[in-house]
């Protein structure tokens, strides 16, 4: 006997999307499995916009959250943490520098590092 397919509430699904619960966690709170949450998706385009419209819903309030830490509360590690994120500024200084030296002072530095530079 083939078990009754039970229609998932799709405001629920977006609902549990949009309070960051990942894919497993949304099959809990549904009362199903992780597989029947894989195939739902597959099956039923209606399922899977409910989970990515949940998903970005998500992100987007986590994201204006942020942005009003960092632009009206003048949070200052927001601020850092949203333009290394979105603006893409690194903490990596990037720097170059030329040594110049004779054989005879790299033969010495290779010394004092207690290398010999015939050996090399």
């Amino acid at each position: 006997m083939a078990r009754r397919k039970i229609q998932p509430d799709l405001k629920e699904v977006e609902r549990l999307a949009s309070i960051g619960l990942n894919e497993q966690q949304v099959a809990d709170s549904l009362g199903i499995n992780i597989g029947t949450l894989q195939k739902r998706k597959d099956d039923n385009a209606g399922f899977l916009a409910a989970l990515k419209r949940g998903k970005a819903k998500g992100v987007q309030a986590v994201s204006n959250a942020l942005f009003d830490q960092a632009t009206e509360l003048n949070n200052t590690s927001a601020a850092i943490f949203f333009m290394k994120n979105r603006a893409g500024w690194t903490d990596k200084a990037e720097s170059t520098v030329k040594v110049t030296m004779t054989e005879t002072d790299a033969d010495q530095v290779l010394r004092d590092a207690g290398i010999d530079p015939d050996s090399i």
